[in-house]
């Protein structure tokens, strides 16, 4: 029981790996975001589109490191960047989400490639549902606390608030679900040799 235990705790290599893919994952997110940010449309479903592109480094990462708490620090790392948007509670809930899922990888210890996809999406539309939460049921007091920070004009507020309602918020969640499950899929085709050699294929 104890060597299982010590066996499937994370070491610091597994700690360099999941850092250096959580760095590129992170890069992956900053040029989507950007590129989707280009709109004010592409702004909101901002996490559907971003959970897609990401997807190969969550992908690679739990072909490489099969161990609890994978999940769990990488979608942490992810959550972080959040707190520039002054959204605590978001990135706090997010950060549970991603725990979650790490909770569902965990029951077959990392060991199932449908699991770790089921994974994935429950953490990323998890993510999405929870951070985006504050803004929606605020009725536009977040996006107008912010406006300041992020150098927003009146008219930018107003289309804002525009989209803020609760069909929008389910179509976020829902879109983040099939984004991050095809973008898993795809992922785990393009990193055929990765999974084969971890014995998940």
């Amino acid at each position: 029981m104890e060597t299982n235990n010590k066996r499937n705790a994370l070491n610091a290599r597994d700690l360099i790996t999941i850092g250096i893919l959580a760095a590129i994952s992170l890069v992956i997110f900053m040029v989507t975001g950007i590129i989707a940010g280009v709109t004010i449309v592409g702004t909101i479903y901002n996490i559907p589109i971003t959970s897609f592109f990401v997807s190969i480094a969550y992908m690679l990462l739990v072909a490489r490191v099969r161990k609890p708490g994978t999940f769990f620090i990488m979608g942490t790392i992810n959550s972080i960047p959040g707190l520039m948007a002054a959204n605590i509670f978001g990135v706090v809930a997010s950060i549970i989400g991603w725990g979650i899922a790490d909770l569902i990888s965990s029951l077959n210890n990392y060991r199932n490639k449908k699991i770790l996809v089921l994974s994935y999406v429950a953490g990323a539309t998890l993510h999405a549902a929870f951070f985006t939460f504050p803004m929606f049921a605020s009725g536009g007091q977040y996006i107008l606390k912010r406006q300041e920070a992020f150098h927003l004009t009146d008219a930018v507020i107003a289309q804002y608030i525009k989209f803020l309602s609760w069909p929008i918020y389910s179509s976020i969640i829902a879109l983040t679900a099939v984004a991050s499950l095809v973008g898993a899929i795809i992922s785990i085709r393009i990193l055929k040799k990765h999974f084969e050699k971890a014995g998940l294929l």
